[in-house]
């Protein structure tokens, strides 16, 4: 039987993908899913020694649709009752093997977890305080459980069950940015009941040239239209006060002409969308940016 379908999206990033499956124990309850998103040829050739030597199953795509499309066509091949998501560029704790298994019989239907993130140097980054500290809040007063469903919108750092994203029929938004939003938000709408875990499960890198840190008009729009969608469809389910901060769109759009930043203006117009979500970031702008555009890792386009 197999409990866990561990899901992985890969582009041309064998090195950090080598050490991510090094970090998942093999064992014969655990399905590990590689989707390759049509990577250069040095890359390819290096998964198919990886499929000789290792318990992993590898899909290889000739066309490149994004993460979003590989996570969807890993879920449809998952096996497990449990679903766990991880990028290529990241991995797990020593104590990933123990975290998952005394989880297994739990009742909730998510179960978010602890993480922590470094650069490519080794040294801690900024990249999961906002999450973990949504997880401490819950887990020191579960009036927090709202923001911790509706805020942590990553797709790795969870346990999710496969019966919830099936029965439901959640996917990931096939776009260039942002593709897990949706998804995670759907997931913790539908999700009866929910647990949080303080110990750390994984480790979140810092890389140059990763989706996270590309700043593209094509990027940033992607990110735009889909916290567009996610504030309309967090109204719609009367979680307004969880609305992303959309202040960001609005005070970059200008990078990408005069043009782009009237359209931006438009769409939150027709999106009757509030502007001053976010205001007391105001007061932060230079380490909310920071955090949006590290100058160490973003890689415009």
């Amino acid at each position: 039987m197999i409990n866990f379908s561990i899901i992985i999206p890969h582009k041309n990033s064998i090195k950090s993908l080598i050490r991510l499956l090094d970090s998942i124990p093999d064992e014969d309850d655990i399905q590990v899913i590689v989707i390759d998103d049509n990577s250069d040829i040095q890359d390819i050739e290096q998964l198919q020694k990886i499929i000789l030597n290792q318990n992993v199953d590898i899909v290889f795509s000739d066309v490149s649709n994004g993460a979003g499309s590989a996570r969807n066509i890993g879920m449809r091949k998952a096996k497990g009752a449990w679903i766990i998501f991880a990028d290529s560029d990241d991995y797990f704790t020593s104590d990933f093997r123990d975290l998952i298994r005394k989880n297994t019989d739990a009742d909730s239907e998510i179960i978010y977890f602890n993480t922590d993130s470094q650069g490519e140097d080794g040294k801690q980054t900024y990249r999961h305080l906002r999450y973990s500290k949504l997880v401490h809040d819950f887990l020191d007063d579960n009036r927090k459980e709202n923001a911790l469903r509706y805020y942590f919108t990553p797709a790795w750092g969870k346990m999710i069950k496969r019966e919830l994203v099936v029965n439901n029929n959640i996917e990931f938004d096939e776009v260039v940015a942002s593709n897990d939003v949706m998804f995670s938000l759907k997931a913790a709408f539908f999700a009866k009941s929910i647990k949080a875990c303080k110990e750390t499960l994984y480790i979140i890198t810092l890389s140059k040239g990763s989706v996270t840190n590309i700043i593209s008009k094509s990027h940033f729009n992607s990110k735009f239209k889909i916290a567009l969608n996610a504030n309309k469809f967090l109204c719609s389910i009367g979680m307004r006060e969880y609305q992303q901060s959309i202040l960001y769109f609005l005070g970059r759009s200008y990078k990408f002409g005069f043009q782009y930043m009237f359209y931006v203006i438009l769409m939150l117009i027709r999106n009757k969308s509030n502007i001053f979500i976010g205001m007391n970031k105001l007061m932060n702008l230079d380490t909310t940016l920071m955090r949006r555009e590290n100058k160490d890792y973003i890689t415009r386009l």
